[in-house]
């Protein structure tokens, strides 16, 4: 599989310097995301073998990748047609078309909060691929997730649309065994076998259970943890504003002097961690420099004295 790291990352940047108006909800969350497979034939594997057939000596995974969202976007559902993207990624690993599909949501129509996407590790039926550290908002409580089963003709794991705040409270811990699906968008029946295009036209997403090289057992596990709670609602915290914003680069974050800043954590639209802030004065006002960091949309959480979190938005320009 080609490797779209160049790419995802100046789109990623594109899309940070476009966005002027993403509302971060008033609670957020960290999470780990690890997929880990048991791919293996059903003769050596007795126990978690999923596979009638043999597995071809370049076995391996796609990119794990996918988006949070809300309810209005669907990034991947059984029953329905897969989008570009998703046949893409199906059938031949290539994220591209289902990025520039994410990024619309998250531009143009604001279902969608960022883009995920990680690499498995080592490259073999039998691997890991881990999201870190991934920060989800209340208004974007929903995990969707795409990988394809290589090679194969359009076969793949997918999640559809994973609550991770279902009744009001983040999930502390979400285990989910996974199963082989097909696109419906190409017609061969084994993992080696030239490409068929569905025809007359494409079939719905339908699973693989107990079709073609595949049995009834999972074919792997989704477990979805949760790091910590990054904020809470406003009501809870004390305030604390953030200027100027939009910035460029030098901002002061103020407080009372009852109640001062801690730390500071500066997340960017992939939830990963950029910046890292520790106090070590009782001035209610905080001066931070973050002129190294590219222009675009960050997540700013802030602790407190009294240990109260807040989560805010900050443009840098």
């Amino acid at each position: 599989m080609k490797n779209f790291t160049s790419v995802l990352k100046s789109l990623i940047l594109l899309t940070a310097i476009l966005q002027t108006d993403i509302g971060f909800s008033q609670s957020a969350a960290s999470y780990n995301i690890t997929f880990t497979s048991v791919w293996e034939n059903e003769t050596v594997d007795p126990v978690n073998g999923n596979s009638t057939a043999a597995i071809p000596g370049n076995a391996h995974w796609s990119n794990l990748v996918g988006a949070t969202h809300n309810s209005n976007y669907t990034l991947v559902e059984m029953g329905t047609l897969a989008s570009t993207g998703v046949k893409n990624v199906a059938e031949t690993g290539n994220n591209t078309a289902l990025m520039m599909e994410v990024m619309n949501e998250i531009n143009f129509t604001g279902n969608a909060n960022q883009w995920l996407q990680e690499s498995f590790s080592p490259f073999h039926n039998i691997s890991t691929a881990t999201l870190s550290n991934i920060v989800v908002t209340s208004e974007f409580p929903l995990l969707s997730l795409v990988s394809m089963i290589a090679p194969s003709p359009d076969w793949m794991i997918a999640v559809n649309s994973i609550h991770l705040r279902a009744g009001g409270s983040w999930a502390n811990e979400i285990v989910i065994p996974l199963f082989p699906y097909d696109a419906g968008t190409d017609s061969g029946t084994m993992y080696t076998s030239a490409n068929m295009p569905t025809s007359p036209s494409p079939e719905p997403i339908s699973d693989l259970i107990n079709q073609g090289p595949f049995n009834a057992k999972p074919i792997g596990t989704l477990t979805i943890t949760l790091n910590q709670v990054l904020s809470v609602d406003d009501q809870a915290i004390t305030k604390v504003l953030l200027s100027p914003n939009p910035s460029n680069g030098l901002i002061t974050i103020s407080t009372t002097n009852a109640n001062i800043l801690k730390t500071a954590s500066v997340f960017d639209v992939l939830g990963k961690q950029v910046f890292a802030y520790s106090k070590t004065d009782r001035d209610s006002n905080s001066s931070i420099d973050l002129s190294h960091l590219n222009k675009g949309i960050y997540l700013v959480r802030l602790q407190l004295d009294n240990g109260s979190l807040s989560t805010k938005r900050l443009v840098l320009n």
